[in-house]
Parts: structure tokens; sequence; C-alpha cells
């Protein structure tokens, strides 16, 4: 029988290796040779070795062997390859520079850093990368990997899980205030690609009478190169935002000044400027003087704030324009503007009777200049003025209505109405409200309402209140509090 019909009969039978042995590394992969596989293993088709997890490292208790690995062990801790004779498919993988990355536990009502690093593992061509908690992870939520390597795409896109790409670069964050400011809320500042993690937050910078720079965001980082005289940073901490809104005080005007006919008069145009500022600086204007130098020298600005020491001579200060604010108890008289002695600072605010809902006026109905005087807090109320309108105005209503109003009978040990209704008072706009005693209201101090508007939440909750929303819908019976509710709603709705 010649050889070559033995290559013949090699190629019929698909099965059987014609070949030599393959080879694989074997062992604990200490000696990453290619040897023979032989024994039991010389009819081997395929190597395996300890499958290498992403960022933890190489499967322990799995050796380089010949032959392909154990079922319940594939692609888990162990993986295949297919064999060759020349060399060994399961060579051990090139690794690259451990790292090391933080991790995370949930404390006290918030995600806590570990004291201990995790030591992440990784191949060569594998990138450094740490997660952490994002700022929608909830309680339950567990940092992958003790910290190590990228997050789970579902995660991130969801808030639960940021990733950053330096060693270390997941340690606790800084928290700032972003976006346009109109939420104050701290948020974590998770480190940008290819960035070391912040370390100071950012917002506009306000200019003194002149306000908030514009089109400057609140954020994470420094200011950009070219912003340093819209921006401002300060240095970031873990627990409250350091670039939170600067407290402003109210602004105020100042009269515009043009030069015409080598004089400076009040612009008629626009006879006054608004001036922003701080809350503890000082309410001062410029205006040319009369001489004849300053005709020639004065530079006419926004006329805020107090002359410079280079205008000496040209410029004089003066107080802002007056708001002007409704005055005494006659509504229908002109409003006055709001002067100030040499004494005192000259009033931003009006004051006027504090109106309660449902409950109407307070006290008489009153007007005036200034805050709300010492001690009158419960009946006044006040408002910012300004030089045009008066911002103490009469307060516009809704025709007022009627509720039922209960008392506590002690004899019966119930609630029962009264015979006479109470009127309720509303603001514009405001849709009527009555309440009545709910089915927890056993007692006297359960219930002290008039009948007149909503319940409180905690009454809600207690069930000691119940609301309706039209006019004399309170109405019942000592012995059926809770259907003389329902009822009027039932109407109302048929309405």
């Amino acid at each position: 029988m010649g050889t070559g019909f033995f290559v013949s009969f090699c190629i019929i039978l698909a099965t059987v290796r014609c070949e030599g042995p393959i080879k694989c590394v074997q062992g604990d992969g200490s000696d990453g040779s290619a040897r023979d596989c032989t024994g039991e293993f010389a009819e081997a088709t395929q190597c395996s070795q300890p499958k290498f997890v992403q960022y933890t490292g190489i499967s322990p208790n799995v050796n380089y062997n010949c032959g392909p690995c154990p079922d319940e062990l594939e692609g888990v801790t162990c993986e295949s390859c297919e064999g060759s004779d020349t060399s060994a498919c399961n060579e051990k993988k090139e690794t690259g520079t451990d790292f090391q990355c933080h991790d995370y536990e949930y404390v006290d009502g918030s995600f806590k850093m570990k004291t201990e690093t995790t030591v992440c593992k990784r191949l060569a061509d594998t990138e450094v990368k740490c997660n952490m908690p994002g700022e929608n992870a909830g309680e339950h939520y567990e940092t992958k990997r003790g910290g190590c390597g990228e997050c789970p795409y579902m995660e991130r896109q969801a808030g639960q899980c940021a990733q950053c790409d330096r060693e270390q670069c997941n340690k606790t964050p800084i928290k700032c205030v972003l976006g346009d400011g109109s939420d104050l809320t701290p948020r974590r500042c998770i480190p940008l690609a290819n960035g070391d993690p912040p370390t100071v937050c950012h917002r506009p910078k306000f200019i003194e009478y002149t306000g908030f720079a514009e089109n400057q965001q609140y954020g994470c980082g420094p200011c950009d190169s070219d912003k340093d005289a819209e921006c401002e940073e300060c240095n970031g901490n873990t627990t409250t935002a350091c670039n939170t809104k600067i407290e402003v005080g109210t602004h105020f005007n100042c009269k515009k000044y043009k030069k015409k006919d080598d004089q400076f008069i009040i612009d008629d145009e626009t006879p006054t400027v608004t001036c922003r500022r701080l809350k503890t600086t000082e309410m001062i204007c410029n205006k040319p003087t009369d001489s004849s130098e300053a005709v020639n020298v004065y530079q006419v600005g926004n006329h805020c704030g107090p002359c410079s020491d280079s205008q000496s001579g040209i410029c004089e200060e003066s107080k802002p324009v007056p708001i002007k604010c409704m005055v005494g108890t006659e509504i229908t008289k002109l409003p006055q503007a709001c002067k100030s002695s040499d004494a005192e600072d000259i009033p931003i605010k009006c004051h006027q009777t504090k109106f309660i809902q449902y409950f109407g006026l307070v006290d008489e109905d009153n007007y005036g200049c200034g805050e709300c005087p010492a001690g009158k807090e419960k009946t006044c109320q006040d408002c910012y003025g300004n030089p045009n309108q008066p911002c103490n105005k009469k307060v516009e209503t809704n025709p007022d209505y009627k509720c039922y109003e209960y008392e506590y009978n002690t004899k019966s040990k119930k609630f029962e109405t009264k015979e006479e209704m109470v009127t309720c008072y509303r603001l514009k706009n405001t849709a009527p409200k009555c309440n009545m005693p709910g089915k927890n209201a056993t007692a006297a101090t359960d219930y002290e309402n008039r009948g007149c508007g909503g319940c409180t939440e905690a009454e809600m909750a207690a069930v000691t209140c119940t609301e309706c929303g039209t006019i004399e819908c309170n109405t019942g019976h000592t012995f059926s509090i809770l259907m003389a509710f329902a009822v009027p709603l039932f109407v109302g709705f048929l309405q």
C-alpha cells in the first residue's frame, strides 16, 4: 500500500490528524514556551488558557493546557483556541502596567470613597479608565469592578455611572453649580476626557454697577483663558458649591446726562439709567459739575457709582433717582417720590397692608415708602420700588364668596355648621375653595379652620380637614360630614 493511498485516506477522513501533534503552552504559565501535546492529548486540536478579565486580571486556579476548556468554565474563567503544530495559540497575553482607581460604598445616605484603592489589571492595548457612581446612582448601586474600567453604556447614559481616563481620576469630586444659574443645586464634577479632576468652579463675574457678565455659564473647572473679564473662579469642595450665585442688592436708578450746546442736560430720551450692585455696595450716582472744564473733559458714562479720582472738579456725586410709592390710605392719590433725609438712605422699597389669601386684608388698608415698620411683619408686606411706577399697588381681587364655618359641639362630640356663613376674600384669578372637618377630626383641637380656603398638606394627610373647590361646597350635617363633601362635588361635576 503506497504513500499515495495514505494521503488520500487522510483527505477522505477529515477527523483524522495526519500532521504532527499541536503545540500549546502548558502548566501555570511560568514557562511560556510552546510544547507538543502528548499522551492523552496527542490528538488534541485546541489549546486552553486562563481567561483574562479586563481590569480584573487573569482568572485564578486555571492552567494553560492542551485540549479545550471544560464546558462549565468556557468563557467564564477559561478560554479555548484552535491549535497549530508550529506555534502555541494560548500564549500568555501581553499586559499593560497596572493602575489604581478609587472604590465607593453607600454610607449614611450618600456614596463615600473607600480609603483603600483598587489595583486594576489590563492588557497592553487597553486604555486606563476608572468609574464611579453617577449623579443618578441610587443607594443599591454597586461600583463596577471596584472602580476599575469603564461604565456599562446604559448606566452611563442614565447618569448612574460616570467614568474618566486617568489613574485615580475617580476620587470624590468637587461640587459646582452648573448651567445658567436658574438651578443652584450643587452638582458633582466628573473629570472630562484626558483631564484631571476639576479642583475649581467658575461663574459669571459680577461687574459693579453693570451686573453679571452676559453669555457666561456656571460650571466645573477653570474659566476659559480669554474670559478673565467675564468669568471668575473659586476653590471647589466636595460638599457645597463655591460658585453659588452672588448675593446682589436691589438695583437703583441714576439720572442720565447728555451734552448739548456746550452744556450737560438730562437726556430727554432716556432720562435714567439702571445701576446693578452687590448687596453691600453703596447706592450712589455721579454727574458732571457746572464748571466750564467739565464741559470739555467729563466723559459721559452710565452715571452709576462714585466719581473716580481722575474726575476731581468735573464730577460730583449724587443720590439715586427716588422710587415712587403709593402713600397713605387713599389709593386714588397719585404716587409720590420717596425722598430721604441726610441721615437716612434713600428708600428702595414700598410697603402696604398684607393681604392673606381667602382671609383678605389683615389691617386697615395703608401704603407708604420704605420697608415695613419694625414689628409689623404679620400685617405688612413690602416690595422693591422703581422710579416710574409704584410696586405697592392696590391688590386686585375676584368677587367675595361664602363658605360654611364649623364649631365643635362639646355635648354631641361632633363638629356642626354655624348658623352664619363666613365671607371669603381672594386675589384675582384665584379659584374658590372651602374646607371642612375630615373624618379623623374628633376633637376641637383637630380642626380649627374658618372654612375659607384649602387644607394644609399635614391636615390632608391626617384626614382632619377636607377641601372642595366651589362656592358653599363645604355644607354638611353632624351625622354625615363625609357625604356632605361628596354631594357638592358630584353636583359641581354635573354642572
